[in-house]
């Protein structure tokens, strides 16, 4: 190397002085290492092998000494520049990495080919310590103790080295110290090494090699070199430690060096290279040189030799592992055979018993069989070819009802009548309405007709019997066979497909059957032959040999009949006669099908056409008429004037300076007989309404086009809540300012029950949508009425002198959740109770299609603590209008649903979750819930019951489509306490207002706003 200090020593000569880090060692005086100037080339160097070589082409052909290739090391798989240094087979080199001096047999696989800015020579250079030398007779064991000692001093350390002189093949002699550490004397003192001539050391110095060098160590070595047995057992030894010791492994000291940015791509004309190529070779003792040489000859025969060795040993074993499987092999057949002579000693055994008892072992098992034949039979096994099927294709095919002659008849009657009841449904002109009235009226005689005949003829068929009957035959059928699809039928040829193929199986069974019975008799006349051959008294002339004659022969006919017989009537059916008795089955059962459902069909138009004779009969000769219904709107008017004469009267009693206190109270009580009686009237009016409106959809649709005076068609569109005969003046009205703070509300009482009026500001298209929504809102409640856990409307009215509605409802004073939290919070039990009941009102809503998004504490009614209705809504609104953060809140908990908040359309989704929040600020009224940054409430830290923490959590969820419906609400666990109870809970509406009014009336102070 041409880097580093130089010093001159005692007689002149310039020693260089260089510090380097020791990358491998060879043997305890041998090692390579890096100048530590060359380290940035040496990282450049590895990072340009980390981009060129994953995609350089693989070596071609084999690798050649002068050149430089990439070799992908084992033990990191990182990149290193290589040389070969000698090719074991045509797959495999040994190369030695050149930038840091270890070597390693690599596959050709692993060698790529390197540019030309990468051919430069390696950056570590191989030193040896001056002035020692390895003993030529020495032993593996120092010989490896040296390499691992002098590895402690130098592997991976930076040392000081003074070069001495140069090899001819370029080996450094140095003088190496470590932190004042001479390492040469320390391998010399621990005897891994012994001293050398300095003369001969000295001939190889800078100033060239002498002429013809004949060193006497080379003479001594030649007498004294060691035959080459021991030479190559050393060797071998010395190679195995090599490939053993730590130090021969590829230095990582890259890992460490500090990253920079500089080009990693490698020049060839850099300072490194042209350092390193200024290196040139010494003179160098020849007895060494010999040495040298033989060692690596004696190294290249032990390893030629191991190769073999491995070879055969591969081999050997190949071979031991496939003797191995023959015996295992041969182990499997003797144990099988065994195997197979214990069963075949079993089997002689057997038959050895078998021939001393054969008479009786062959009677024996004769008699189990005939005995199984018996109870066969016995048990009509004949069934397994289908007479059950064939008794049922019997009965659907000779006893069949037919349609009846006149349901054509009937079924034309019909289409003409619905056809003239629709043109006078549309018919808008009531001049044309007269002569569609006299063709609806003569289609209806003709229905009627048609409808007399058509019952005379059903009475007459045994509908019912036949029904029946088709039920229970189905029922047997499926019990059997199985469940069909309608899918299967075919055509009815099956019918005779299976006909055939029954009478076939039963001719084969008949015959066998009476082939058994014929051997059975043969067996017995033998027998009996051979009773009286053995009978000494008896006279008959039977020869022996006659009667043991073919025994065993008969014997075995008669076995082999039986066991035929037993066979067809045991076994299994084969595809072919499943498929056409479940072909047959499902053919049936289609056939019973159809003429269930023609029965069906005759069944629904006899009981149309019973009802239809019997509603039509009163009308065929009249028609209806308004005048009852006039007379009461009429008698309705006279009550209402009467009492505005009354209200006046009051007005100017009230207004005298001495007014009677007595007249006074009479005449109040005067006005509230009135008000009764205007009310029963309007009761009587709603009724008249309700027979009108059932009259006009069944049978008179022309009713309100020739008596638009009724008003019939505006009760109908409302399905019967608006009465133009209330009006707000008409009752005595109390106002309720703590329920007005949107729209005004005022109580009353009517016949006892109190009631309460909320006004709403209407137009003319408000009017029409708000009367549509009570009206859609009325009919569910309908449904259930009481039981349907929704508040009635009682009626609604329109004030004549300005644009307002007003719709009447029951009043319940102090029930609302949020009056009876504040006086007397409901116990655990009755919240499940009062959340139960607003579940089944939930449900009305939802299952008539309508949202109520107005569900918080002030709109829940808890009546009683027992019974949780739901109240109304603003019906001038829709859903999403309702919805609005200001009311829709539990003390501080908001019930509105997360995806309503981004102006999303309500879904009954919306009603589940404020429902769940209900629930939850029910069950802790104190609690201060905080909101999650998704819009659910977190209750994770309440003590709650495990079914009530199931239940909520099901309810407020974030995504609406994870939440439950209100069905499977009113199924939870939670609930199912509450059920029993609440099934003998049938108190009726009236009793409940009645009740609370007496015991919540000293409560007003606590009402809140009725929101809707």
């Amino acid at each position: 190397m041409d880097d580093g200090r130089e010093t001159n020593t005692s007689d002149g000569k310039a020693l260089k002085i260089e510090e380097v880090m020791g990358s491998h060692i060879e043997d305890p005086i041998t090692f390579w290492g890096q100048n530590t100037e060359l380290i940035h080339e040496l990282l450049k160097t590895f990072t340009a092998l980390t981009e060129i070589c994953p995609f350089a082409a693989k070596v071609f052909g084999d690798p050649v000494p002068e050149k430089i290739y990439g070799g992908l090391y084992s033990e990191d798989q990182c990149w290193y520049r290589c040389k070969l240094k000698k090719m074991l087979n045509d797959e495999k080199c040994l190369m030695t990495y050149i930038d840091y001096g270890n070597s390693e047999t690599l596959k050709k696989s692993y060698i790529v080919e390197l540019p030309e800015n990468l051919q430069c020579p390696g950056l570590a250079s191989k030193f040896r310590l001056w002035g020692l030398e390895i003993p030529v007779k020495q032993n593996v064991t120092p010989f490896d103790q040296g390499r691992r000692f002098l590895a402690s001093l130098i592997n991976d350390k930076i040392i000081r080295v003074t070069h001495r002189g140069t090899d001819e093949d370029g080996v450094i002699f140095v003088k190496a110290e470590s932190e004042d550490l001479d390492i040469g004397h320390e391998v010399a003192e621990k005897r891994f090494a012994g001293k050398r001539n300095v003369d001969s050391v000295n001939s190889i110095s800078y100033e060239g090699r002498r002429e013809n060098p004949e060193p006497l160590t080379f003479i001594r070595n030649i007498k004294g070199f060691p035959d080459f047995s021991s030479a190559s057992q050393r060797a071998k030894h010395m190679k195995d430690s090599r490939n053993d010791h730590p130090s021969n492994k590829t230095k990582g000291s890259v890992d460490s060096l500090e990253q920079r940015g500089e080009d990693p791509k490698v020049g060839r004309g850099n300072p490194l290279a042209c350092a390193l190529e200024r290196k040139s070779p010494t003179p160098y003792n020849l007895a060494q040189k010999m040495n040298m040489m033989k060692m690596q000859h004696n190294q290249r025969l032990l390893e030629d030799q191991n190769e073999k060795l491995k070879a055969e040993n591969r081999a050997h074993q190949q071979n031991c592992h496939l003797l191995e499987e023959q015996i295992k092999q041969q182990q499997l057949e003797l144990k099988k055979m065994k195997a197979e002579l214990e069963q075949h000693r079993e089997v002689e055994v057997k038959l050895k018993n078998e021939l001393n008892n054969a008479v009786e072992m062959k009677l024996k098992c004769l008699g189990t069989k005939v005995e199984k034949l018996k109870r066969i039979r016995s048990e009509n096994a004949e069934n397994c070819f289908g007479d059950d099927l064939s008794a049922a294709i019997q009965m659907i095919t000779v006893g069949s009802l037919c349609t009846p002659a006149s349901m054509r008849n009937l079924e034309s009657a019909w289409n003409e009548y619905t056809l003239a009841q629709e043109m006078l449904r549309a018919c808008k002109s009531v001049d044309k309405v007269e002569s569609l009235i006299v063709d609806r009226n003569e289609a209806r005689c003709t229905l009627y007709t048609a409808v007399e005949v058509f019952a005379s003829e059903v009475d007459k068929l045994p509908i019912i019997d036949r029904v029946h009957f088709l039920k229970s035959l189905a029922c047997s059928l499926e019990t059997v066979y199985g469940e069909w699809s309608d899918e299967e039928y075919t055509s009815d040829k099956v019918f005779d497909q299976f006909s055939e193929w029954r009478n076939n199986k039963l001719q084969e069974f008949n015959t066998m059957k009476n082939k058994t019975d014929q051997s059975l008799r043969v067996m017995l006349a033998c027998f009996d032959k051979t009773m009286k051959f053995f009978d000494l008294n008896s006279e008959t002339s039977v020869y022996s040999v006659a009667v043991v004659e073919c025994k065993d022969t008969m014997l075995d006919q008669v076995d082999h009949d039986v066991c035929k017989e037993l066979e067809i009537s045991t076994s299994p059916q084969g595809e072919a006669d499943a498929k056409i008795m479940h072909s047959t089955f499902s053919t049936v059962m289609h056939k019973i099908q159809e003429e269930q459902n023609l029965l069906s069909v005759v069944q629904d138009k006899y009981a149309a056409s019973i009802e239809f004779k019997e509603q039509v009969g009163q009308w065929l000769n009249i028609c209806p008429s308004v005048v009852d219904l006039l007379s009461i709107k009429k008698s309705v008017k006279n009550l209402k004037a009467q009492l505005r004469w009354k209200l006046v009267e009051k007005s100017n009693l009230e207004d005298l300076d001495n007014c009677d206190a007595a007249k006074m109270k009479d005449m109040k009580e005067e006005m509230h007989s009135l008000r009764d009686n205007i009310y029963q009237e309007i009761c009587r009016e709603r009724e008249e309404y309700e027979r009108l409106s059932t009259v006009v959809r069944d049978w008179f649709p022309e009713l309100p086009l020739l008596h638009p005076e009724a008003g019939i068609t505006t009760c109908m569109q409302s399905s019967g809540l608006l009465c133009n005969s209330l009006e707000r003046d008409l009752f005595d009205p109390e106002p309720m300012r703590e329920l007005s703070n949107k729209r005004p509300c005022v109580c009353s009482e009517v016949k006892a029950q109190k009631v309460l009026l909320k006004g709403y500001s209407v137009d003319v298209a408000t009017e029409a949508k708000m009367i549509e929504r009570a009206a859609k809102y009325h009919v569910a409640w309908s449904v259930l009425k009481e039981g349907s856990g929704i508040m009635p409307i009682l009626s609604l009215f329109a004030c004549k002198s300005e644009p307002m509605i007003y719709i009447m409802v029951p009043f319940y004073p102090g029930c609302s959740l949020k009056a009876v939290q504040a006086i007397n919070p409901l116990t655990l039990m009755e919240v499940a109770k009062v959340m139960h009941g607003v579940a089944v009102g939930l449900q009305t809503l939802h299952n008539s299609n309508i949202v109520h998004a107005s569900l918080h504490p002030h709109n829940v009614f808890a009546v009683n603590r027992e019974r949780g209705i739901i109240g109304d809504f603003d019906f001038t609104k829709t859903a999403e209008q309702r919805n609005i953060v200001s009311w829709m809140i539990a003390d501080t908990l908001k019930l509105i649903a997360p995806e309503t908040r981004g102006d999303q359309s309500a879904l009954p989704a919306a009603d589940v979750f404020a429902y769940g929040c209900l629930l939850l600020w029910l069950n802790f009224p104190v609690h201060s819930f905080t909101v999650e940054v998704d819009g659910t409430p977190q209750f994770s830290g309440l003590n709650m019951d495990c079914k009530l923490e199931s239940l909520v959590s099901k309810l407020i969820r974030f995504n609406p489509h994870d939440r439950l419906r209100v069905d499977e609400v009113l199924k939870d666990p939670y609930f199912s306490a509450t059920e029993t109870s609440d099934e003998g809970t049938g108190c009726v509406l009236e009793e409940a207002i009645l009740a609370s009014v007496l015991t919540e009336e000293s409560e007003s102070g606590f009402r809140r706003e009725i929101e809707v």
